[in-house]
């Protein structure tokens, strides 16, 4: 999502009429144009104005489909844009859907509507080492010596913040490693972390990797692991309609 513009995107506007072509071809925006082939709305390659560009960005938007006529509006396929706020790390998107009904929303991560994947070392888009946040707890079997060695892989040089809290606990072979914001390369850890496992199925926890630095929400997942198995848990980002509100308890009073 990360881009020199800070937003991406475009809007399908579907079959529209010459006439309606031409009064979206006239209409004067920073960040948005329409593009005739096919007809839609697309992210323009200019340099944005000192002008909140949340708030412009949506004002063209909605001028874009005022132009358009309730007919042709309702057959819109539509699409989204994304928009990146960099200083505050804030994540938007701007949907509309079919018919034109738009709705806007702030990324958040929610893991209990996840993608889920099998991990077996394969390569996956994580957030940058450097910056890397884990938060999580991990429990495994192993023999002694084993916490030092998980230890040093976590403090190991190329963090960019301070190290966050890391705790072990250990009782005979049995170990607990609870991890707050701390700064490390998740994937060092996890391959430590399963190098010390004896047995191998005695692996079992949650690590989250977030982001220190804004911009990254993309790239935040959860390493899920049981039994010694792994996955990969990417969060949903948006939710597409606010959540129900719940019945009134008692019947309503008919109006007098």
């Amino acid at each position: 999502m990360r881009t020199h513009l800070g937003c991406t995107g475009r809007i399908d506007l579907g079959q529209i009429s010459q006439e309606t072509q031409q009064r979206l071809e006239r209409v004067e925006a920073t960040w948005l144009e329409f593009s005739p082939e096919p007809p839609s709305l697309v992210v323009r390659h200019v340099q944005p104005d000192d002008t909140p560009a949340l708030r412009e960005i949506a004002g063209e938007l909605l001028e874009f489909l005022s132009d358009i006529s309730e007919p042709e509006r309702k057959k819109i396929p539509g699409g989204a844009l994304y928009y990146l706020d960099e200083q505050s790390g804030q994540s938007v998107r701007i949907k509309v859907w079919t018919g034109g009904f738009t709705t806007f929303a702030w990324a958040q991560p929610d893991y209990a509507h996840a993608t889920w994947e099998r991990y077996r070392g394969q390569t996956i888009p994580l957030v940058f080492d450097a910056y890397q946040r884990l938060n999580g707890t991990v429990k495994l079997q192993a023999p002694r010596g084993a916490v030092e060695e998980i230890q040093a892989t976590v403090e190991r040089p190329g963090g960019l913040y301070p190290q966050g809290e890391f705790e072990a606990f250990v009782m005979a072979n049995q170990i607990e490693i609870r991890m707050l914001d701390v700064n490390a390369g998740v994937l060092p850890l996890l391959k430590a972390l399963q190098a010390k496992a004896e047995p191998p199925s005695s692996l079992d926890g949650e690590i989250d990797v977030s982001s220190f630095r804004s911009g990254d929400v993309e790239d935040y997942c959860r390493f899920v692991v049981r039994r010694g198995e792994v996955w990969v848990a990417r969060p949903s980002l948006w939710s597409d309609l606010p959540q129900a509100k719940p019945e009134p308890t008692q019947p309503m009073e008919p109006a007098a």
